[in-house]
């Protein structure tokens, strides 16, 4: 009862904080940031207003709770489009500005009026943190994990409900459902969670399918409103209590942003603050698909324009990041969400598909409001040097600085995927070696966020042909290798799908035991088959060895090509320690010679099994078995 009273308190004084408008008088719709703080170093506020005929507006003037005019807050400019149903105010705040409410008059040929809060930053918050090698990311899809709130599944007015009957409609899970399980994958071993987008997706379910499915935004990729959340998944406040809840547990939360693109029943599309603000809005054609084109010193135009300025999908239209207008909401509106819900790190969705000007003032941006936070954005090539132009220090072609400090490793899972697929050949192990061979290009490789595989790839299940033991080679190799590792939330019980068969849909299953009315609950022990707890408890087992682990965290990297025997071997090491994974892809057991590594292991006579707990002496020669590999632990 305590707890639900305060809920109550938290959400009441959180709808006080937003900008309030005088229906009786005003034709004001939206008001956005729809609050702010007194805080951030950048003084300097821009609000969007947004009402019939707002625009004819001549002047605003800003008054405290007194009715005096307030000094503390400048109106800067007066910012009109070529649409008159919105105007942009530009604020310079002065460092002294109090918390608290003040009022915006507006005066023109109609007299208009808002109230705007200013809070103060919650003292000793814990937020903001980032993450970095010694996490595990566990991505999730809050639609397809777990059904907390019932409640929640139909909402009247929104455009889809829930229906699990159909593979690519929503399926109900949300905030609640994640908050039930943050236990399990605390257990797990998961030190942070990435969902994928939250913010409120009101789209129909408007385009048939595979297999004549309907389809629907439970992906969460078509935004229609940046400041609220999905309904279906819960409250803004709900949402705000996951990620506090997840931080007493030591949880991090990452938010998966996007600025290419919203969905195409945005209020905006409906009606554009300006013509300029969707890119191509009377020339329609769907992107190319080709990332390397933003990198290419050679590109075309042609070809540059038909990535950055072509929609992404038709009920995605692409949003001009090079309107002033809109790369200032897009800031403000990370910022306001980090502030706000205390979020750790951020991922950006289709980063190459945005205009670079504009993504690189962003990271400047939300990194000296934030010098913790951690951002990773999704540069989906193959190809390192086309991966690491993205990443803040790379030494690029025409000097371009991105100021992220991440990016999403695609050429780690690609070649992992080379190496251990069900077609490859034992020598395509050295794909691998090749890989992290180009890891110079990198400015930070460490930084580098590495997976198996993703919401928008086959499962990596599927991938080795379900081959359980390729599989453990592929989880072992990406919880000891450099970077920050990302699991797909069911990779710990071999939740598979097969993409090129089943669509999306097939790869984004719900978990088994998120929902009420499921046959077994796969969160527990006894829901699980033989073969998903024996996966689970391998899972768990490297998850909290790494946990620990300070040599995986911040070590160095060395890694010895493939031998004749095709034997893959990768050692992390600091000054004390060493952590040696030896990998054997052959159909048969072999005899790794110890000899092979002695410049990293010395003169070591004992080493740490990590797979079985044991410590024992360290021979000439140790056995790795078919399609196997030994994770030892070593003193220098």
């Amino acid at each position: 009862m305590a707890s639900q009273f305060a809920n109550w308190v938290f959400l009441s004084l959180h709808l006080l904080a937003v900008a309030t408008i005088d229906a009786k008088i005003n034709p004001i719709e939206r008001v956005e940031p729809p609050f702010w703080w007194t805080h951030f170093k950048d003084r300097t506020l821009e609000i969007m207003v947004y009402g019939d005929k707002i625009g004819d507006t001549k002047k605003v003037s800003v008054y405290n709770r007194s009715n005096k005019k307030e000094k503390t807050i400048q109106i800067k400019s007066i910012k009109k489009t070529d649409n008159d149903n919105y105007l942009f105010i530009e604020l310079k705040l002065d460092r002294s500005l109090a918390a608290g409410e003040y009022k915006f008059n507006l005066t023109g040929k109609k007299k208009n009026k808002f109230k705007y809060i200013f809070q103060d930053p919650v003292p000793n918050k814990d937020y903001a943190n980032g993450f970095d090698a010694s996490d595990v990311i566990y991505l999730l899809m809050p639609d397809r994990f777990s059904n907390g709130d019932t409640s929640n599944d139909q909402i009247k007015g929104m455009l889809s409900g829930t229906n699990r009957s159909s593979p690519g409609e929503r399926h109900g899970g949300d905030f609640r459902g994640i908050r039930n399980r943050l236990s399990y994958l605390l257990d797990l071993g998961i030190t942070g969670i990435w969902m994928t987008p939250v913010f409120e997706n009101d789209m129909p379910i408007s385009y048939g399918a595979y297999d004549g499915q309907s389809y629907g935004a439970y992906h969460g990729y078509a935004a229609t409103d940046l400041y609220s959340v999905d309904r279906r998944f819960g409250a803004n406040a709900d949402f705000k209590q996951l990620i506090d809840e997840a931080h007493v547990m030591d949880i991090k939360v990452i938010m998966d942003f996007i600025h290419n693109h919203v969905g195409d029943h945005h209020w905006w599309f409906k009606d554009p603050p300006q013509t300029d603000w969707f890119n191509r809005p009377t020339k329609f054609s769907i992107t190319n698909y080709e990332t390397v084109v933003a990198s290419d010193p050679y590109a075309s135009k042609y070809d540059l324009e038909h990535l950055t300025a072509a929609p992404f999908v038709e009920a995605m239209p692409d949003l001009n990041q090079n309107n002033p207008l809109l790369s200032r909401y897009l800031i403000q509106n990370t910022l306001w969400w980090i502030e706000y819900a205390g979020i750790d790190g951020i991922r950006m969705d289709t980063y190459p598909y945005a205009f670079k000007e504009h993504m690189a003032a962003w990271a400047g941006k939300i990194m000296d409001e934030f010098p913790s936070f951690r951002i990773v954005g999704e540069v989906w090539a193959k190809y390192p040097p086309s991966v690491s132009y993205w990443q803040n220090g790379s030494e690029t072609w025409d000097n371009y600085n991105s100021n992220l400090p991440s990016v999403i490793d695609f050429p780690f899972s690609s070649s992992v995927g080379d190496a251990f697929g069900h077609n490859s050949k034992p020598r395509m192990i050295r794909e691998i070696y090749f890989t992290f061979a180009q890891d110079w290009i990198y400015p930070k490789p460490m930084n580098n966020v590495i997976f198996l595989d993703n919401h928008d790839t086959n499962r990596f299940y599927m991938t080795v042909g379900r081959d359980l033991r390729k599989y453990k080679l592929g989880l072992v190799l990406l919880m000891v290798s450099r970077g920050v590792p990302q699991l797909y939330y069911g990779a710990e019980i071999n939740l598979y799908g097969d993409r090129s068969k089943g669509g999306d849909a097939d790869i984004r299953k719900d978990f088994p035991g998120g929902w009420p009315d499921d046959k077994r609950d796969a969160f527990t022990k006894k829901g699980r088959t033989d073969e998903e707890n024996e996966l689970w408890n391998f899972c768990s087992l490297l998850l909290n060895w790494r946990k620990n682990n300070s040599v995986i965290h911040k070590g160095k990297t060395m890694q010895f090509v493939p031998t004749d025997q095709h034997t893959y071997v990768l050692v992390r090491f600091d000054d004390s320690d060493a952590v040696c994974l030896i990998i054997n892809p052959l159909g048969k057991d072999v005899v790794f010679d110890i000899e092979r590594i002695s410049e990293i292991a010395g003169n070591a006579d004992q080493y740490f099994d990590v797979m079985d707990g044991k410590t024992k002496q360290l021979p000439k020669e140790i056995k790795v078995e078919s399609i196997g590999f030994r994770l030892i632990e070593f003193k220098l």
